[in-house]
């Protein structure tokens, strides 16, 4: 019996698993009943196989697609079934929050979305401080198209925009690449390779993921000539203009690098892809509608012009705030974690732009290394190149200055340009070695996408595993949120601990129209002192002069034994201080429903 005839049952058996197990996935789910309140962590809400089985699912999927790539018997059309296999896996694990049952996925900026979201419904239009009406406005149509309420809608916006943009990275790859080239990095560009991006519906993460859209239009309207993909490139141009403006201007830097490119092709430095099919709509129509769409929209707000600002005088001062780099080194100064609590944090945080940047590094050095190898580039490689190393220098400054926001907006374009060259180290090494070496090519192909699928898997969520809380929203804090700002006495401060309340008197009662009731600043973010300060005093009233509202979430009561279990030194709060606060005779108790606690502190120090 030839090799090829048991190949042929032996792939299609695994992607028959595969599905099977897919049907296993979805009866743990439905199964396993949702949460009852605050979970630190959406990975110990389901059995450790279920993990196993969402996992091996994926690889079932990623060898099918390898397995043709590489030059493998198996029927045609089971590296497509391994395509779906994995999209399927993905898509149950982007509805996770859904199965869990919470109301809604993200404690921050998200319920501040849902609440503008609220105030276009009560006045009609988005308010003039209302930055990125595009999601509001898709989220609004959602809900009235299907009844439901924003609040438990706006989640759904990233998971399709998740899938939509695997798809698009899909159609990029074989618009641009060869067949055997873009099955090998296809299984690259279907990871979700954005980590936390992907679950999270603000404008940023989405409008990144819409890049890959951006640039198959665009590299398809240029082999095309269609009037249909130019009007398509212009109107989605023109709506990543309005997602982000940070987005916007790394999609003019990539324009850029796009036109530095054609340059040295057709200055005949590089001289591996024809030119006779290019348009005359080249990057630079489309960059001035970017740019001029920019200017128009984003300089008339000040929180963008402020932004803009702060990062020139950062700069160009000698000194500035606190960069990401100085935060990490002070941390792990002072607490002095464990090497393998180092090494678990770095896999899941960073194990995914390590192993991606280095993919890509790798083939930029095989490339680079060789006249006759850079000769064989071509103009979409060589923009890919030249993206990859832009945004991973870029992650640099970010990294070690303080520049507004963090280096990872950058380093995810890194992540999602290495993805794109990835396949092809993969591709020139297997098709340069001999019958041995092509062997541990694939080997070593298939050990580096389990790593990956492993990474990307773990890195989905914020959970302990990389010093993060569940963003999840329970009903507990939506009530009590809601009571809280309906009952309390608003001369009184309030400090809190586990909520932002801020953000859930944003989704409650929407960004503009409020009374004073219902204000709670922004500076009011501020925790009881740890302890609560029964280290220096009786009672928790005599550390203030006035009266105050304190309030408490489970969240906030879990915070440490569930994220530091081992550095039991460090916490701030214990079971011991809740105990105490109970029996406080400063401390009464006002409001409770099992997972939000409002108390009202009376001061000794008043008079």
């Amino acid at each position: 019996m030839s090799r090829s005839s048991i190949r042929r049952p032996v792939t299609r058996w695994l992607v028959t698993a595969g599905f099977a197990l897919v049907v296993a996935l979805t009866y743990i789910l439905f199964s396993t009943p949702s949460a009852s309140a605050y979970e630190m962590s959406i990975y110990e809400a389901y059995p450790w196989y279920f993990w196993a089985l969402a996992v091996l699912a994926l690889l079932i999927g990623h060898y099918a697609v390898l397995e043709r790539a590489f030059g493998g018997e198996s029927e045609r059309g089971a590296w497509r079934l391994g395509l779906l296999l994995i999209l399927v896996v993905e898509a149950l694990l982007l509805l996770l929050p859904y199965f869990r049952g919470y109301p809604v996925f993200g404690r921050g900026d998200v319920l501040t979305h849902v609440g503008q979201i609220v105030t276009i419904q009560a006045t009609g239009i988005a308010g003039q401080q209302d930055i990125y009406p595009n999601l509001h406005f898709l989220v609004l149509s959602f809900s009235y198209a299907s009844g439901v309420k924003p609040l438990h809608l706006i989640n759904s916006v990233a998971v399709v925009i998740s899938l939509f943009s695997l798809a698009a990275s899909f159609a990029l790859i074989s618009t641009v690449y060869d067949r055997t080239r873009a099955l090998l990095s296809l299984p690259f560009v279907t990871l979700l390779i954005g980590g936390t991006a992907h679950v999270n519906p603000s404008p940023y993460p989405q409008s990144v993921l819409l890049i890959p859209f951006v640039l198959y239009l665009f590299f398809k309207e240029q082999r095309t000539r269609s009037t249909a993909v130019r009007v398509a490139l212009v109107v989605t141009a023109a709506a990543m203009v309005v997602y982000h403006p940070l987005t916007t201007l790394f999609l003019l830097f990539i324009f850029g690098v796009y036109t530095a490119a054609k340059f040295v092709h057709d200055q005949g430095i590089l001289t591996g892809e024809s030119v006779e099919w290019r348009s005359a709509v080249g990057a630079t129509p489309v960059a001035h509608l970017a740019l001029g769409m920019f200017a128009a929209w984003y300089l008339d707000f000040s929180q963008v012009t402020g932004k803009i600002q702060t990062v020139v005088q950062t700069f160009a001062a000698s000194e500035g705030g606190t960069s990401t780099l100085e935060s990490y080194g002070s941390t792990v100064s002072q607490a002095s974690p464990a090497l393998t609590d180092l090494v678990r944090i770095g896999l899941v945080k960073y194990g995914m732009s390590v192993i991606l940047l280095s993919l890509a590094g790798l083939y930029a050095l095989w490339t680079l290394s060789s006249p006759d190898r850079r000769r064989d580039l071509g103009i979409y490689r060589t923009t890919f190149l030249g993206g990859f190393a832009l945004f991973a220098g870029l992650a640099v400054p970010f990294l070690v200055m303080d520049l507004v926001v963090g280096f990872g907006r950058p380093l995810m374009l890194a992540r999602i340009f290495a993805a794109l060259l990835a396949g092809s180290l993969f591709y020139v090494l297997y098709r340069s070695a001999d019958a041995n070496g092509k062997r541990v090519v694939q080997v070593g192909c298939y050990l580096v996408l389990a790593c990956l699928v492993v990474i990307s898997t773990f890195g989905l969520y914020y959970s302990p595993y990389a010093i993060e809380r569940n963003h999840q929203v329970t009903s507990a804090e939506l009530d009590g949120a809601d009571w809280t700002l309906e009952f309390r006495e608003p001369d009184n401060p309030t400090i809190q601990y586990g909520i932002n309340l801020r953000r859930f008197r944003d989704a409650l009662y929407g960004t503009a129209g409020y009374t004073e009731d219902e204000v709670i600043p922004a500076s009011t973010t501020v925790g009881p002192p740890p302890h609560f300060n029964y280290t220096e005093h009786d009672t928790l009233g005599a550390s203030y002069e006035e009266d105050r509202y304190m309030i408490i979430t489970r969240s906030g009561r879990i915070f440490y034994e569930e994220m530091y279990p081992d550095y039991r030194e460090f916490w701030q709060f214990n079971d011991g201080d809740y105990e105490r606060l109970e029996r406080d005779g400063t401390v009464s108790h006002v409001y409770a429903n099992g997972g939000y606690d409002t108390y009202l502190v009376n001061s000794t120090l008043a008079g």
